[in-house]
């Protein structure tokens, strides 16, 4: 029985379309849940290894990972015994790895406060989304930082999962989730997880190298899609996306900021320190409530073409 490899188009079609419809809502056992309270509950365990930090976070991470891999191998195992439980277990798991219909709901919340000058309410929503310190945040900055996030988590939350489901199944993209739940609860540049979670952060890197990079280029086919400026978008992202301090992020920010020709980036504030940030584009137009919608759309045809690709993909190798 085959437990990794390319998931069933079929499946991959169906956990996609309960995405867009149902999103993500949040109950105690989500398997994303579950990541976050193994990691948590084991944190402490590992911090008393007498070792280095670093060292601590390496065999953190690697018993996070192996644990979630293990288990889901186990699951889909166990569930192979019949076929049809294995396939709806297998639409759940790929369902609950992909973030798109949350993602625009959540964004299209926090610009809708904000129109209607709610800025208190906008400031906690985004909070939600963005690690930054928000209670600060004027409108302006509410809709960059909501725009940055959007075109992040359709690396993060969109392509970057269908990519590992289209290549490795459930198991792959579980891994690809992990190091994404690591990276957002260890894998900060100050303390205490500066040496501890270097090897989450870096891992997070890892797997997030391919898909950053055809995100942008599949957001600058949506642009194209969209009768906008897709060569525009392709500039910005050899011109701006190595400026970003993530080595994977500035490329699929550079390509929303040309696409929709605004200016994100710039300075902000993480856990009470002003952090000077570069800018990402040029601010040809205002950013305003339009460009965040015109964003949110751009996002959803770029999630269309990577699912129409994916699954001509997996046409073609049979799977």
């Amino acid at each position: 029985m085959r437990l990794v490899g390319p998931i069933n188009p079929l499946i991959l079609f169906a956990a996609a379309l309960l995405d867009v419809i149902v999103g993500d809502p949040q109950y105690s056992f989500h398997p994303v849940r579950l990541i976050g309270y193994l990691a948590s509950s084991s944190e402490a365990r590992f911090r008393m290894i007498p070792i280095g930090e670093r060292e601590q976070g390496i065999f953190f991470t690697g018993f996070v990972l192996m644990t979630v891999i293990g288990i889901t191998l186990l699951l889909l195992n166990v569930a192979g015994a019949v076929p049809a439980v294995k396939a709806i277990l297998e639409i759940y798991l790929s369902y609950t790895v992909l973030a798109g219909g949350a993602l625009w709901r959540e964004v299209g919340k926090v610009a809708r406060l904000t129109g209607e000058e709610k800025i208190k309410e906008a400031q906690k929503s985004l909070s939600f989304l963005v690690s930054r310190d928000t209670e600060f945040m004027g409108p302006e900055e509410i809709l960059r930082a909501d725009l940055e996030t959007l075109a992040e988590n359709t690396s993060d939350g969109i392509v970057g999962p269908l990519f590992y489901l289209a290549i490795g199944g459930v198991p792959l993209a579980m891994l690809y989730k992990v190091a994404d739940t690591l990276d957002s609860m260890v894998g900060y540049k100050k303390e205490p997880y500066m040496d501890f979670g270097w090897a989450s952060a870096k891992l997070d890197d890892v797997v997030n190298f391919i898909p950053s990079r055809l995100t942008s280029l599949l957001l600058a086919l949506a642009t194209w899609f969209m009768g906008e400026d897709a060569m525009g978008a392709l500039r910005a992202v050899k011109r701006f996306a190595r400026l970003h301090e993530s080595p994977n992020a500035g490329y699929p920010e550079a390509a929303m900021a040309g696409a929709l020709r605004v200016r994100l980036g710039g300075p902000c504030h993480y856990f009470g320190k002003l952090l000077e940030r570069p800018y990402i584009g040029e601010e040809v137009r205002p950013l305003t409530l339009k460009e965040v919608g015109s964003g949110v759309l751009l996002s959803k045809v770029t999630f269309l073409i990577a699912l129409f690709l994916a699954l001509v993909l997996l046409g073609f190798m049979g799977a």
